[in-house]
């Protein structure tokens, strides 16, 4: 017989340092069920039941004999679990350490509820944690920001005239391009027969046509604006929450949290469209497109593309019909690159998840 524990003590949800300490003392010893005023009594009010912690392996080598952990709610006098969670009960004020399977059986459609709100308040936990290393990225990424804004201009006022002067052009070009990654080729007689005495002809390479995001409709200023705006948000600190704030506050934080974390991804998806629209109009890019339609089975009956000092001339006769554009292109497209360093540097909010492992 195992000895039961009973600590009514916790009008609230226990805070952070507590489930830290408690969790420590897990790992330390293999007995989350000893630790201090962690009861172990079958709790009889399981509504409104709060989740502490993910799922947790019990070192159970540092248990007497190697025994398993008590069951709270269905075994609380014999072994019964390798891995539980830490919970507290409100209406019984207990904290406990449950198995996470019996916890599921017994407990029910409010173990489901716990479990999307623990998920929630992890989520609010790591956006606390990761802020100031986001606000102290602001001014590197504004610079970057500052520095692509000339380019991003440039490629959209490039793609506008492009779609306005040869409507349809781009849409007939990016469904040509796009399934083969830009790949182009051409038939070649092969000088063989097969045994019909039929020639053989494959398919031989001509090299693979870059910068497809530039036949994207979508312009790349708009995201340019709402990355300099979440920027602009960043340098306020996030609204106060813990575990007993009440729920406004978790989605406002929340909320504010997931878009300050993604402006990263946002500002490197950025810089990643800019590096590769501006090649399509390359010099070297668009003489492949000439090779391409010069073959036999291109779908163009005739193709000039060409560059000429700031100007871009098109004249194309497909299938998808005649296209003709004329128009200049900013010396700000083929500038330097600015160098991101460290500033995108993935945040990884899975990584400093505080108690779910």
């Amino acid at each position: 017989m195992m000895e039961e524990r009973y600590f009514p003590d916790f009008d609230r949800v226990p805070d952070e340092a507590f489930v830290t300490a408690w969790r420590e003392h897990l790992q330390a010893t293999g007995y989350p069920d000893r630790f201090e005023n962690v009861s172990t009594t079958k709790p009889h009010n399981l509504a409104d039941v709060r989740l502490l912690s993910g799922e947790l392996r019990v070192p159970t080598l540092l248990r007497e004999g190697q025994s398993w952990v008590p069951c709270p709610l269905c075994q609380p006098n014999s072994p019964k679990f390798q891995t539980g969670r830490m919970a507290w009960f409100p209406h019984e004020k207990t904290v406990q350490f449950i198995g996470h399977h019996c916890a599921a059986k017994h407990i029910g459609e409010d173990y489901r509820v716990a479990e999307q709100r623990f998920r929630r308040e992890r989520r609010a936990r790591n956006y606390q944690k990761v802020w100031r290393d986001l606000q102290a990225r602001v001014p590197a990424l504004t610079a970057l920001l500052h520095k692509l804004s000339p380019m991003v201009q440039a490629i959209d006022a490039s793609k506008l005239a492009l779609a306005k002067e040869s409507d349809g052009f781009p849409a007939f070009l990016q469904s040509e391009l796009t399934h083969t990654g830009g790949k182009v080729s051409t038939l070649v007689d092969t000088g063989l027969m097969d045994n019909r005495g039929r020639r053989i002809a494959e398919r031989a390479a001509l090299g693979t046509v870059v910068g497809l995001r530039f036949l994207d409709k979508a312009r790349l200023t708009p995201k340019l604006r709402e990355a300099q705006r979440i920027l602009g948000e960043i340098q306020a600190d996030l609204p106060e929450w813990s575990a007993a704030s009440d729920t406004d506050a978790l989605e406002d934080l929340l909320r504010i949290g997931h878009r300050g974390t993604s402006v990263v991804n946002m500002v490197s998806d950025l810089l990643d469209a800019v590096s590769d629209s501006r090649m399509f109009l390359h010099a070297n890019n668009l003489a492949l497109m000439e090779r391409w339609a010069a073959a036999d089975d291109s779908p163009f009956d005739h193709l000039s593309f060409r560059r000429k000092a700031s100007w871009i001339l098109l004249d194309s006769v497909s299938y998808a019909g005649r296209h003709r554009a004329s128009f200049r292109i900013s010396d700000a497209m083929f500038a330097e690159l600015p160098f991101a360093g460290s500033a995108l540097a993935k945040i990884d909010l899975n990584s400093i998840e505080w108690s779910s492992k």
